[in-house]
């Protein structure tokens, strides 16, 4: 008879008697596999193509593109994303001018759309109260055919000639509804909101849509010279039945009209014409990384699941005996367990999934809102069958050590309910664990010392950063990382071994405590086969949280030691937005003093910064004949970090300029060597060995005619300069000063494209808030000021946290209730000699605390050696310690598992017949 066959009646049976535990079973290993199951549905389901397709298309076959090239060279079918490669030197068209019905097919349905961009400029409206400055207008079908649930009405009416809607948000930040006016600041045309609308493919956006077919805003020119154009007419199609959109794209394409297809949209793959790219390191990295993670939580069920079938295989122990006596082999004991385990992971797994599916579906509203736009499709990929597989393999696995130890006991052993661990079997395991210390040790060791050096150019380039505006990234050694992780993953293994002999190791330690901790120490002691792995699940929870909270406080520190301020304290920069170019230098005069009357004791710096006049190009675009001269230079980078260089304008050395940037008035050896026509550099970054600083005058660039300009085409300015110590660099303020006698030498002009606005450095935000709304008064200008450093790493230091507190109390209620179903008949007996009720609490709290306090403090510790080796790659430029985490999951979350356990406990157990 197959072996199999009783196995799985004897499984069905015993679960069925076990029910509670073996429902716990089942979450544990339904649990991760319902995450996954909703995970990827909602991934497939946000990133699927038939999204993609429904957003830009809705109900159309197609969307049409009218180019303005006669014809379209080469035409091979594309997507939209890909683009299309234009003839720059063909002669081109009016795109308007095309007559797109006539090149359809009869009975075609054609509807105007907006989705290239195509929008009119920027509606402004400014209000007591709102959010709102820029508001952008659309043009679109309204209503639509083919796009019926793009834009849904929920007040009002749809717009006729002259009116606007719109979106839900922008309806909000302007505190605007159905019949109110807004009103573009620049042109002074007033709009009536006839309605609000909530577009379904960005709920968030904010944004006024008007019929297609108008121009009720005209396009204003910004401070460069450029002037919104018109973008190439694009159109929803909706072709007549047995038409092929992927065969009729040729033909228009021949007529310089782009087609694509709805195939285009659910197949990208068959139509693109650029090569796979490979796969990346940084894709490798993140795949590495993703499976550590899951293999890691994979384990820490098996743990979990397996502590609860080791109990209810002590459980069986009776049965398994008499199995035993009849004849049964050690294969068949072990394969009772483990169609046991093999059962409760197709149940789990079959909940999960079910669950999963069940949780997606009905909070699709929910999540639809989370995510900002519609989700019209429900998808989901393979990835499920994995975690279905995956969490099967968990069930099997929970069940293979007990299934071991089944197999191996003696029939009078199990008959008698005896227990024997031999003392060589328990070396032979924490030796083992041991030696996986010791290798993942040595090898994190290894890796951090191959990081040492890296480690050390990058600190000192971080702690340079500052003084020379260069910017450094974290080195990120591939082997180095790589053998890191391994240690890491050894050392685990090892503690998963070890554990079981650490915490018998401890139970010798309680002669000395009180009555509830010796039995609680003794408990976890005889019961290695439940505390060992609950605690090895707690040590993984804690060790990742620990990690994470090392990598978060690293990069916070290595963020804030390498940003680099724009604005110095006191200081407010002052720009032009939309205005012809002519009239860039009296609108920011104006911006500028409205400014510093609104600040306390506001001044107006006069304009300094420097640029060369260029009478070629700017010309040409209508903009100012004068371009801006940009110092720039190289400060040293290790060669395992990412340095974006140094560079810095010029400005004249105005001394009310020279204090803001300095903290401090100009020495008089500073305003000698300015006098002697040296210049002054605020960056060390831009002097190079020969003591100058260069610039080089793209602008003025002579090529040789064939259209490409090589470097040594373009002219350089090369100035004697002297540094200037700084405290810090500021990205936005002039990196060089320099006398106006040195300026003209050197034929450069003032730019007055901006002005600095100095205040007092105490200003209230309020008062700030004030300059900055006279500097934007009729959004001709707009002004900034620097904020300071802001780090939102509390609330992901505090989720990492929560995280490891939630494990560890999951972990701690089960090996809490497992204990207490274990050792029902000590605590009668206890009950029964005379023992207080109260110790029931007592000894359940201890129980939590011995679990929960060994897995943290070993997580603590290995967690922390991790992020020690790791240190180079978290950007800090020393170790940065998170001890808040470290504190609270190490002792706030044993304690408080301890006090919660002892709170739910029942103080009083039914009393039950103990055999001798």
């Amino acid at each position: 008879m197959s072996v199999w066959r009783p196995a799985r009646r004897m499984a069905r049976r015993s679960i069925r008697r076990n029910l509670a535990r073996s429902i716990l079973i089942a979450l544990l290993i339904g649990l991760p596999v319902a995450v996954a199951t909703f995970s990827d549905v909602l991934y497939r389901s946000s990133d699927s193509p038939a999204r993609a397709a429904y957003l830009a298309l809705g109900d159309a076959d197609a969307k049409l593109v009218v180019t303005d090239q006669p014809t379209i060279e080469d035409f091979r079918q594309g997507t939209e994303w890909e683009g299309y490669a234009y003839d720059d030197d063909a002669v081109t068209r009016d795109p308007a001018s095309v007559d797109v019905a006539a090149l359809l097919p009869h009975g075609t349905v054609l509807e105007q759309d907006d989705e290239d961009g195509s929008g009119s400029g920027l509606l402004l409206q400014v209000l007591g109260g709102s959010d709102v400055e820029e508001l952008p207008l659309q043009y679109a079908t309204l209503p639509s055919r083919l796009q019926p649930d793009r834009l849904q009405l929920r007040e009002g009416s749809y717009p006729k000639a002259g009116e606007v809607v719109l979106t839900e948000a922008a309806a909000e930040g302007l505190k605007a509804g159905a019949g109110d006016t807004v009103t573009d600041d620049l042109s002074g045309i007033r709009l009536r909101v006839s309605g609000i609308v909530r577009d379904e493919q960005c709920r968030s956006c904010q944004a006024a849509y008007a019929q297609s077919g108008q121009d009720l805003v005209p396009p204003v020119p910004n401070a460069d010279g450029y002037v919104w154009e018109p973008g190439r007419p694009t159109y929803l199609v909706d072709l007549p039945a047995g038409v092929d959109a992927n065969a009729l794209a040729p033909s228009l394409a021949e007529r310089g009209v782009l087609l694509y297809s709805r195939d285009t949209y659910l197949h990208p793959d068959r139509y693109q014409t650029w090569d796979e790219p490979s796969l990346t390191y940084d894709e490798l990295r993140g795949a590495a990384l993703t499976t550590l993670i899951v293999g890691l939580g994979l384990l820490e069920v098996i743990l979990l699941a397996g502590a609860a079938f080791a109990v209810g295989a002590r459980k069986q122990v009776r049965e398994m005996g008499l199995i035993n006596a009849g004849g049964a082999s050690p294969r068949q004991l072990r394969a009772v367990l483990l169609v046991q385990g093999a059962t409760l992971g197709v149940i789990g797994t079959t909940g999960g999934v079910a669950v999963g599916f069940l949780v997606a579906w009905l909070g699709w509203p929910l999540w639809e809102w989370l995510n900002g736009s519609v989700l019209p499709v429900f998808r989901f990929g393979p990835e499920v069958l994995i975690a279905v597989v995956v969490g099967i393999l968990s069930g099997v696995l929970a069940a293979v050590v007990p299934a071991i130890g089944a197999s191996r006991q003696q029939p009078l052993d199990a008959l008698s309910g005896r227990f024997r661990i031999t003392g060589a079997r328990s070396r032979r395991a924490g030796l083992l664990g041991l030696a996986g210390i010791l290798a993942g040790a040595v090898l994190a060791l290894v890796g951090s010392a191959q990081m040492a050096d890296d480690f050390r150019e990058y600190s000192a380039a971080l702690a340079m950063a500052k003084q020379t505006g260069n910017y450094v990234s974290a080195p990120s050694p591939t082997i180095p990382v790589a053998l890191v992780l391994m240690g890491a993953v050894l050392a685990i293994a090892g503690l998963v071994l070890a554990m079981p002999v650490l915490i018998g190791r401890l139970g010798r330690l309680g002669a000395r405590l009180p009555l509830a901790g010796r039995i609680a120490l003794r408990d976890a002691d005889r019961h290695r086969h439940r505390t060992g792995p609950a605690a090895s699940a707690i040590m993984l929870a804690v060790a990742g949280s620990v990690v994470a909270a090392f990598a978060i406080a690293g990069s916070v520190r290595g963020d804030q030691e390498a940003w680099i301020p724009s604005l110095p304290p006191g200081v407010m920069q002052v720009y032009p937005t939309y205005v012809d170019p002519d009239e860039v230098p009296a609108t920011v005069e104006e911006a500028a003093q409205r400014a510093a009357a609104a600040l306390p004791d506001g001044t107006a710096l006069p304009a300094g910064e420097l640029g060369y006049p260029n009478p070629g190009a700017q010309q040409e675009q209508g903009g100012p004949a004068v371009e801006q001269v940009w110092f720039s230079g190289g400060a040293a980078c290790p060669d395992s970090c990412v340095s974006y260089g140094v560079g810095g304008s010029a400005a004249l050395a105005d001394p009310a300029l020279a204090r803001a940037v300095l903290g401090r008035d100009l020495s008089a050896a500073e305003t000698a060597a300015l006098a002697d026509g040296e210049v002054l550099a605020l960056l060390p970054g831009l002097v190079g060995g020969d003591g100058r600083v260069t610039a080089d005058l793209e602008g003025l660039a002579d090529g040789d005619g064939d259209g490409v300009v090589e470097e040594k085409d373009i002219p350089r300015l090369s100035l004697p300069a002297r540094v200037v110590e700084a405290p810090t660099a500021y990205a936005s303020m002039p990196g060089v000063l320099m006398s106006p006698e040195t300026a003209q030498a050197n034929g450069l002009v003032v730019v007055p494209t901006q002005r600095f606005v100095t205040f007092d450095a105490d200003a209230t935000k309020g008062q700030v808030r004030a300059g900055l709304r006279a500097a934007a008064e009729g959004h001709r200008a707009s002004a900034s000021v620097e904020r300071p450093y802001h780090s939102e790493s509390g609330l992901a230091l505090l989720v990492t946290g929560g995280l490891a507190a939630l494990v560890t109390l999951i972990g701690v209620a089960i090996a809490v209730a497992l204990s207490a179903a274990e050792g029902r008949r000590e605590l009668a007996t206890l009950s029964a000699v005379g023992a207080d009720p109260a110790v029931r609490r007592r000894l359940a709290g201890a129980q939590a605390l011995v679990i929960s306090g060994v897995g943290a403090l070993v997580g603590v510790v290995l967690g922390s050696f991790v992020s020690y080796a790791l240190r180079a790659t978290f950007g800090a430029s020393s170790f940065t310690v998170p001890w808040a985490n470290l504190v609270g999951v190490g002792l706030g979350v044993p304690i408080l598992a301890a006090l919660i356990t002892a709170a739910c406990t029942r103080s009083r157990v039914p009393m039950l017949e103990r055999r001798a």
